[in-house]
């Protein structure tokens, strides 16, 4: 005769309450995480590929960090450039009315004035770096202290000489330089206001009352040579443009890109949230289900059905 036994009837159900219990954390899981896995494990043959992406994303906002730097870099170097221009343009404006009144009343003021802003504007720093300053950007680029020292000194001994600009990668097998160094910025206009310092402090100087011939005839000569200077670093402004726009570019191909690589990882780890909401209910439904039904079966034997 068989043997008739109720042991196994509370096991089976145990097991399926441990089985509904272990769908209903994964799909509480994957509704909070919105993930199909928790770890790489968990998503097959697709695992190398996510990871691949997940490199290729990393690289990709390491190059846009990069890009978002070089763009404040330069809207601050258009500023400073912009001071230099404008304080050529109004050097070149006092000296031409100078010029026009005979007078050298305030030549050397307007000296101190236009070198101080330039020497300001090319000495810019961010965060420690000085902006026109290229690969030598530890060190201020213009190096005199005043117009004496620019009028007793040599012009290249006052501007930092050989500095060349930093060149930054922005994109995958693309680089941009980050700006201009100030020697081909002002080395022009300073070269103008140097030649002027030294006759205000030579033997054909100092200005002030009416001009002689040597200090109108040198004041001319400048206004055309400070012309050329205006030119110049009004031309480096516009180059400082363009490369912004480089950078601008480079930036929105980089958002795209991420935005192409979040679509393709999030259709790998991405869970579809209403299929979750169904399997979540599914399973909270068979975890009740069993629990309910292993409280009925612990409280049965043999001896309970055959009385």
């Amino acid at each position: 005769m068989a043997r008739i036994s109720s042991a196994m009837i509370p096991s089976a159900s145990l097991a399926d309450i441990s089985r509904a219990q272990q769908q209903l954390v994964e799909a509480a899981r994957q509704s909070s995480a919105q993930t199909r896995a928790s770890d790489l494990k968990g998503y097959g043959r697709e695992a190398q590929t996510l990871v691949s992406a997940q490199r290729l994303v990393a690289r990709t906002e390491g190059f846009q960090g990069t890009s978002r730097e070089l763009t404040t870099r330069m809207q601050i170097q258009d500023v400073a450039i912009g001071r230099a221009a404008e304080a050529v343009s109004k050097l070149k404006a006092d000296l031409f009315q100078n010029v026009g009144l005979e007078s050298g009343e305030g030549v050397r003021a307007q000296l101190e004035e236009a070198f101080a802003v330039l020497k300001d504007a090319m000495n810019t720093n961010l965060g420690g770096r000085y902006l026109f300053g290229g690969v030598l950007n530890d060190r201020p680029p213009v190096t005199v202290d005043s117009l004496s020292d620019l009028a007793a000194n040599p012009l290249t001994d006052a501007i930092e000489q050989g500095a060349e600009a930093q060149v930054m990668r922005v994109e995958e097998g693309r680089t941009v330089q980050s700006g201009i160094v100030a020697d081909d910025v002002i080395s022009l206009a300073m070269a103008s206001i140097k030649r002027l310092a030294e006759i205000d402090e030579g033997p054909d100087g100092p200005f002030g009352g009416d001009l002689t011939e040597v200090q109108r005839q040198a004041i001319q000569s400048e206004l055309t040579m400070l012309s050329g200077a205006f030119d110049h670093v009004l031309e480096r402004q516009a180059e400082n443009g363009r490369l912004s726009k480089e950078v601008e570019s480079a930036s929105t191909r980089l958002t795209s890109q991420l935005n192409a690589l979040d679509e393709a990882i999030g259709g790998i780890v991405n869970v579809d949230l209403a299929e979750v909401a169904v399997r979540l209910n599914q399973a909270q439904f068979a975890y009740e289900s069993s629990a309910s039904i292993f409280n009925v079966l612990r409280n049965l034997s043999l001896l309970n059905i055959l009385k």
